[in-house]
């Protein structure tokens, strides 16, 4: 449901721009790639979301800063690691264990956060594959082949090992909404106007309250208790990514 309004958002958004949406024949691999890697990036995280807290989810799967910067020293010819980058991923990483700490004694929140954080780890990727394509393939393009994987996907598992009945609310009918036209649609679209305009380790500091307010937003709403071990890590994840993105901070 998601991923069909996105994909409504996104071909709404083609014929306002008079944008073709009919991938040539030399984008097809490319398309189909992103496809599969952004619905095994989203499944790996729905799973480790429900095997763990609020709380260490975010902070794993927020690590993608650390991903992007690493590999796009080697994919994005001008982001370039450097030994100030080099430091804050260290700093960074010692958070991601320092939040496993957190998983000792509970099997099902070390499998959660483990999946969370290969997740983040292959958004990391996602992030840089779609920099690196956007300069060659319409970003609309590569919005909307993640919007009919993630349709078509999703609906197939959802088939297989989903037999509760839906219940219709208010709540629900706005939750998708949200989560299709403002995140998937809206949301997915600014990120790749941005990442088109600007470096991938440029972009990703916009996303460094996201720990913060997963965690608050963690105690708020499901009451979660915060532990030592969460804080410390979400500081060191977050301290590590304001390092490695010092001079991007102070141009803005």
């Amino acid at each position: 449901m998601r991923f069909f309004i996105s994909g409504i958002v996104i071909f709404s958004w083609a014929l306002y721009k008079k944008i073709s949406l009919v991938p040539k024949k030399n984008e097809f691999k490319t398309l189909i790639q992103l496809g599969i890697l952004f619905t095994t990036q989203l499944l790996l995280l729905n799973i480790g979301i429900s095997k763990t807290s609020v709380s260490s989810s975010i902070i794993l799967n927020s690590t993608y800063p650390i991903w992007v910067i690493t590999l796009s020293h080697f994919f994005i010819r001008e982001d370039k690691i450097t030994i100030l980058k080099f430091f804050g991923v260290i700093i960074a990483y010692s958070g991601i264990v320092v939040t496993y700490f957190d998983s000792i004694g509970n099997s099902s929140y070390l499998i959660g956060n483990t999946l969370c954080l290969i997740s983040g780890f292959l958004l990391g990727v996602r992030t840089v594959f779609l920099a690196k394509n956007s300069e060659s393939i319409s970003s609309l393009k590569l919005l909307m082949s993640q919007a009919i994987f993630g349709t078509i996907f999703f609906l197939f598992l959802s088939t297989i090992f989903e037999s509760d009945p839906y219940r219709m609310s208010i709540i629900l009918i706005l939750s998708i909404l949200y989560q299709g036209a403002v995140i998937a649609g809206f949301n997915f679209i600014a990120n790749m106007w941005l990442l088109k305009n600007y470096t991938p380790s440029e972009v990703i500091v916009i996303r460094l309250s996201e720990p913060i307010f997963g965690i608050l937003i963690g105690w708020i709403v499901l009451k979660e208790e915060i532990g030592l071990l969460v804080l410390l890590g979400a500081f060191l994840v977050i301290l590590g990514s304001l390092i490695v993105r010092k001079k991007t901070l102070l141009k803005t």
